[in-house]
Formats: C-alpha cells, structure tokens, sequence
C-alpha cells in the first residue's frame, strides 16, 4: 500500500488556517484534515493554552511528540492525504520558539502551503475569536508573519520539498497546490 502525503498548512495564529482547511476537506474528502495543537493535546492530556504557554524546553520536546501523535491518528488511514495544520514557531507570551525542520521531516511532510493574511486583519480575527490567542500589536503580527515566511522557506529548502504562498481564504489556488503534491506524491 502507498503512503498518502502529509501537507503542511502554516501560518501564524488568526491566519485563517482552520477556516481554508475545512472548505479544502470538503473539495477533497479523501483528505484526512489534522491540527498539530489537537493531536498534541490528546497526546499529552493537556489543553491548547498549557501548550502554548510551556517553556521554550517543554515547547520543543512537544512538538517531537507530534511525530508519534500523528502516526497514532493515521493508523489504518494510511492512504489518505493529510492536511496538517500547524505553525513553524509558538509564541508561548516570552519568545518565540521555532519549530525545528527536523519535525517536519519527521512528520514526512511532502509539501508546505502557507497561509498569509494582513497584519490589521489578523488582530481582528484574534481579538473576536473565541479561542484564547496571544495579543499582540499589528507590527508584531507583521514581524510574526515574515518570520513564520522564513521559516517555511527554510523548511522547503531543506527538505527539498514544493512550496506555496496563498491568501488566506484562497480556496482555489490551496486546492490546486495540494492536487499538485498529491499527484506527485
């Protein structure tokens, strides 16, 4: 049997992620649609808030948990893709904790799309959503932004792997990018 791709969908908190992953399963439901943050937060019998706010340590020995966490959900779906919402760093309220490329090389992710939405309409989405989100000014969430760009070039880059910028709540150029990976893969 043939192992289905893992896509990575990134982008910083209030991006949009949840929000295009939702409309793309429904395109593609053979698509099996993941959140890092759930599937760590069943792995570890915590909630999404502790994770956010561990220390920088206890940040990165997470995310090496996501690796087994993912695996233990795929078990028995191995041939259906995955759309794995994540984030290249935490903003655990001290710093910003960046998420290893060895992750996701370990995650087998085939291919990264990003998500990218304006600063001003990140901090409005995080101000009305109901999750609890880091507050943080738009130059902030500008500076996050870039810095999550650079990491996923970085992730793409190293891994040899293909790599999309998309508008959040680009429906039309995320599906295509995810038909590419997995017509590739």
């Amino acid at each position: 049997m043939k192992i289905a791709p893992v896509i990575a969908v990134l982008g910083i908190s209030g991006v949009g992620k949840s929000h295009l992953t939702r409309a793309i399963a429904k395109a593609l439901p053979s698509a099996i649609r993941l959140t890092a943050s759930s599937l760590l937060r069943k792995e570890l019998h915590t909630t999404g808030e502790k994770l956010r706010t561990a220390e920088g340590g206890d940040v990165r020995n997470n995310q090496a948990l996501l690796v087994s966490a993912l695996k233990a959900e795929r078990r028995g779906r191995w041939d259906r893709p995955v759309l794995l919402e994540a984030h290249t760093f935490i903003d655990n309220d001290r710093e910003l904790v960046d998420v290893p490329t060895d992750v996701m090389r370990d995650l087998d992710v085939a291919g990264i799309l990003v998500l990218e939405a304006p600063a001003s309409e990140i901090s409005r989405r995080r101000l009305n959503d109901k999750r609890k989100r880091p507050r943080r000014s738009v130059s902030e969430i500008e500076h996050q932004q870039a810095h999550s760009s650079a990491i996923a070039r970085k992730y793409a880059a190293e891994l040899d792997i293909p790599l999309k910028f998309v508008k959040s709540g680009d429906k039309l150029a995320a599906t295509e990018f995810i038909e590419q990976v997995l017509e590739a893969n």
